[in-house]
């Protein structure tokens, strides 16, 4: 991620409460979100390009053995052998913040990881981004190195219109959070922008005004591209946002809006309110918007067409409320990320956009990059990691685990022992 983004921009109006519920364990597994407006825009893993949270539980007991038995599993030549490898990768590092043995490993995963990518197989290739993504959350490094060495491997297989659009649904976003985490080079960052926009843009409205008729998985294609693409927006300097404002947002992606595509129009409609939030911000002359896209934003905020269901027309309904009411009323987005004993306040369309595409990926595991990764904590302005308190909280679960097996094999001990006793006295009556 550019280091612009980080030092000079940080997601406006975002804190960290310490300490809000003095009862919360500091083992909480789960984040709790409150004041969701209709639970609008926190899209379902299939739909933003990431399967579900993986069906492994990863426990803490000697974690470097694992983390080495699925490195050497992914060189194996048996396909079911390397995909087994990539799932325990991804519960590992989605459960787990495991920096130092992720970092001292980092060669020997990039040189794997790149293998699985070019295979071009659609299952290990989904498994392959998504734990490439995983992988660069864990360091949390800027490295231009490292974002070259993935965008070689993802960009010829993304570009290659031949390939299955699930697999290049994947791989648009996962290089679009290995960009915005790694990549410090604005100029690589705009290119990508540019290979992003060219997927996308299949789906601008055609001369006469009408929408494209494209498949479904060509849709969730598009849709994950203009995501990342979106994503990346948000790391432009101050005078590349303003011309991409005045590029895209009066009538290039309020277009994408008049999609058939349920996920896309909602995209869609989010990267606006992220364009114009950043065009506020940079006191940019484009900040307001033309009175056609107000009248696009209502028509869907109200829109109930038959042919559309109850689920689809609920979410479309509240997406664009919100966004139609940050222009006509100047709110934002309002909702609560609870995780041990602080909580994440997220009240902008940019930190949003931050939460839902990493939480996306990081699924129940989410609170505990929150709590422990640096890297995250620095792009929603947490405060500083108290490494003592991380320490202790560990060392205290570690105990009453030691104590809780101590306890149990003293009862099974004591149970087997009463067993044998009842079976002596029924050989003796008998």
């Amino acid at each position: 991620m550019p280091k612009y983004t980080k030092k000079n921009r940080p997601p406006r109006s975002t804190m960290a409460k310490s300490g809000a519920d003095d009862c919360a364990s500091i083992d909480d597994g789960v984040s709790l979100c409150s004041n969701i407006s209709d639970g609008t825009s926190i899209y379902d893993d299939s739909e933003i390009g990431f399967s579900s949270t993986p069906d492994l539980i990863i426990s803490s007991d000697s974690l470097d053995e694992k983390l080495d038995m699925s490195i050497e599993g992914l060189r194996n030549k048996d396909s079911r052998t390397r995909e087994d490898s990539l799932r325990t990768l991804q519960a590992l590092f989605s459960q787990k913040y495991i920096y130092d043995l992720v970092a001292s490993r980092s060669e020997n995963l990039t040189e794997q990881l790149a293998i699985c990518l070019r295979k071009s197989n659609e299952s290990e290739g989904r498994l392959a981004a998504i734990v490439t993504s995983l992988f660069v959350i864990q360091l949390g490094e800027t490295s231009d190195e490292l974002y070259t060495k993935f965008r070689d491997a993802i960009m010829p297989i993304l570009r290659d219109e031949s390939k299955s659009s699930i697999l290049r649904k994947h791989f648009a976003k996962a290089i679009g959070i290995i960009c915005f985490i790694a990549c410090e080079d604005i100029s690589m960052t705009v290119e990508l922008m540019k290979a992003l926009e060219t997927i996308f843009s299949r789906s601008y409205l055609n001369g006469d005004g009408i929408s494209p008729i494209l498949n479904h998985d060509l849709q969730d294609l598009h849709t994950a591209a203009l995501s990342s693409w979106c994503l990346l927006v948000s790391t432009m300097p101050n005078n590349l946002a303003h011309e991409l404002v005045r590029m895209y947002a009066p009538e290039k992606i309020p277009g994408l809006i008049e999609s058939n595509h349920a996920e896309l129009r909602n995209q869609a409609g989010e990267a606006v309110a992220v364009l114009y939030e950043i065009a506020r911000d940079i006191k940019s002359i484009f900040a307001e918007p033309p009175e056609s896209l107000l009248l696009i934003l209502e028509k869907k905020a109200n829109e109930s067409a038959k042919y559309k269901g109850k689920k689809e027309k609920r979410l479309q309904h509240a997406t664009f409320r919100e966004i139609y009411n940050s222009f006509e009323e100047g709110t934002s987005p309002e909702f609560d990320v609870k995780f041990g004993r602080e909580v994440l306040e997220v009240t902008s369309w940019t930190t949003r956009l931050y939460y839902n595409t990493l939480s996306s990926i990081l699924a129940a595991g989410v609170n505990v990059h929150l709590k422990e990764n640096g890297f995250l904590r620095s792009i929603f302005n947490l405060e500083e990691l108290d490494m003592e308190e991380i320490q202790q909280s560990k060392g205290n679960r570690l105990e009453r685990q030691l104590a809780n097996r101590s306890a149990f094999k003293i009862r099974t001990q004591a149970l087997n022992k009463t067993r044998a006793n009842k079976v002596t006295r029924s050989q003796y009556d008998d």
